[in-house]
């Protein structure tokens, strides 16, 4: 098989215990002469099986806890080939030390659209029908009747068209909402309008929810500022599933106070975890959530068919999906 030696060694997979127990048959169905070096729990790998190590999955399931010792171990890997991990994201400046080494570097990209997406939807529900206040008033065993806000017929701005973009504008549409694509620019093929990522200011300003699913970069950190948080305006919805540096917070938790801004619901922010003393965990009409919205218990799984999937592709010289 190509690329499954290294001179007339092996390849040597490093993955967790887990994922070997749970996917040991697979694995030496694809790749009978695979070799395996295992995380058991969080104990030390020695050194002379670091050297060995070619090949390298990190699976859901060393997330959080096992996730340093993880990528020691695989930073220490000199013969380290091909990184495979379970996250779309690859913005962590961990990712470039195997990149800039040569590692080829693949993703699971779209394992977790799905519950992300619904987690979006989940705040915008939440929002609309100002679930906080009414789990406040069951805590006190309050009555307090009041009337909904629907979401249907409402304009969304999906910013960014990756797998979590298009599953959020798909179930914004199946709620009857009426979705436009926020990227960099038009492919021609899209199910719904399209605007430059260049005018998400104007974007923001003609439409009453956004919801950001792009990646960090160098050109979109901080791209949701304070016009566009104002162009949204008091009665318009904020979500964001990206990456907190995506947002200018300051700014995000001035309009949420000030009333210049309806509601946001958040996965991520800046920094991780939020310190307990941050001002926007007082913010009104905020749902933060622990940037958990893909951690499910199907998520894992998904990602680890993916990892799979690319293994065969690797033993047959195919070329590997979702490659950065």
């Amino acid at each position: 098989m190509r690329d499954a030696t290294l001179g007339d060694v092996a390849d040597v997979l490093f993955c967790t215990d887990t994922f070997l127990s749970t996917h040991g048959d697979r694995l030496r169905e694809l790749a009978p002469e695979l070799e395996f070096v295992t995380l058991n729990g969080d104990e030390q790998v020695a050194e002379a099986d670091v050297e060995r190590i070619t090949l390298t999955f990190f699976s859901h399931d060393a997330w959080p806890e096992r996730a340093a010792n993880f990528f020691g171990v695989a930073m220490r890997a000199e013969n380290l080939r091909w990184f495979h991990t379970m996250s779309a994201g690859v913005d962590s400046p961990v990712f470039s030390t195997f990149t800039d080494r040569g590692v080829r570097l693949t993703t699971s990209s779209g394992s977790s659209a799905a519950p992300i997406a619904r987690t979006a939807m989940m705040y915008l529900l939440a929002l609309t029908r100002d679930l906080p206040t009414m789990l406040r008033s069951q805590d006190r065993a309050e009555w307090n009747w009041h009337r909904w806000t629907e979401l249907g017929g409402r304009s969304i701005a999906v910013v960014g068209w990756g797998p979590i973009g298009q599953e959020v504008a798909r179930l914004a549409d199946a709620f009857g909402m009426e979705p436009t694509i926020v990227r960099r620019a038009a492919h021609g093929d899209e199910p719904y309008p399209v605007q430059p990522l260049s005018e998400l200011r104007q974007v923001a300003s003609g439409h009453d929810v956004m919801v950001v699913a792009i990646p960090l970069t160098p050109d979109t950190s901080g791209i949701v500022s304070d016009e566009v948080l104002d162009a949204l305006g008091p009665d318009g919805l904020f979500v964001n599933v990206g990456r907190g540096e995506l947002v200018d917070q300051a700014a995000l938790t001035s309009a949420l106070v000030d009333g210049r801004l309806g509601g946001a619901g958040l996965d991520v922010t800046d920094p991780e975890p939020l310190p307990a003393d941050d001002p926007l965990w007082a913010a009104p009409n905020l749902i933060l959530t622990p940037h958990n919205s893909g951690s499910t218990d199907g998520t894992g799984e998904r990602a680890a068919q993916a990892f799979l999937a690319n293994l065969e592709r690797w033993v047959a010289g195919d070329d590997l999906l979702n490659e950065v």
